[in-house]
């Protein structure tokens, strides 16, 4: 939770005196559990961005803007018109609501998904590097049983950013099938089984959320 104490790798997110963020869900977003997984499986030691100009371009799709991703949700964002052929999207973003995607995902990685960066090639203003994204599948995702294994994935992003270093567009290029293939290695479970799962809280949310 973002409090008195802060969280420090989110201190761009406690308000600023007079004034008061309206949060989706009554508070800020709880990231403890995944900043512990990142504490402890990182391999390599992130801030603000222009809203009126910022875009989230990813594997040379068509650019969204912040006002767009923050409805759809980072994880539709980052999946929406995937690669991917329609028969293998077993996971369909354009279906997928803000809530809905948060959930499936809280509930696949209940210990959060992490994210770090590898490597950084140049910058700014342009500044390219390699990330990592990962989690440990321990929890249901739409309808199939956990496999218990780390899903992981590499990707290559360019971030150009202005004289303030605020972020005014970003390019993500990764393969969706290093994400989604590993969602879906697990047993498909009954309806009553799937009825009963339980939706995790926020505290997985995709760091690339603002």
């Amino acid at each position: 939770m973002v409090g008195s104490g802060g969280d420090k790798y989110r201190s761009f997110l406690a308000d600023k005196e007079g004034h008061e963020t309206q949060w989706r869900h009554g508070g800020p977003p709880q990231y403890d559990l995944v900043n512990k997984l990142f504490e402890q499986e990182r391999t390599k030691d992130f801030k603000t961005i222009d809203p009126q100009k910022f875009k989230l371009l990813v594997n040379g799709k068509k650019g969204i803007s912040a006002e767009e991703t923050l409805k759809i949700g980072s994880y539709n964002a980052l999946l929406k018109n995937s690669n991917l052929g329609k028969e293998l999207q077993l996971y369909r973003a354009e279906e997928e609501s803000f809530e809905s995607s948060h959930e499936a995902f809280a509930s696949a990685f209940p210990r959060g998904f992490a994210w770090e960066v590898i490597s950084v090639f140049s910058g700014p203003p342009v500044i390219v590097f390699k990330f990592r994204h990962w989690g440990h599948f321990e929890g249901t995702f739409k309808g199939h049983s956990p496999t218990g294994e780390a899903v992981e994935l590499f990707g290559l992003g360019v971030l150009k950013v202005d004289e303030n270093l605020k972020v005014e567009e970003v390019e993500v290029y990764y393969d969706p099938a290093d994400l989604i293939g590993g969602l879906f290695k697990g047993e498909s479970l009954s309806s009553d089984a799937q009825t009963s799962q339980v939706s995790g809280p926020s505290q997985g949310s995709c760091p690339f959320s603002m």
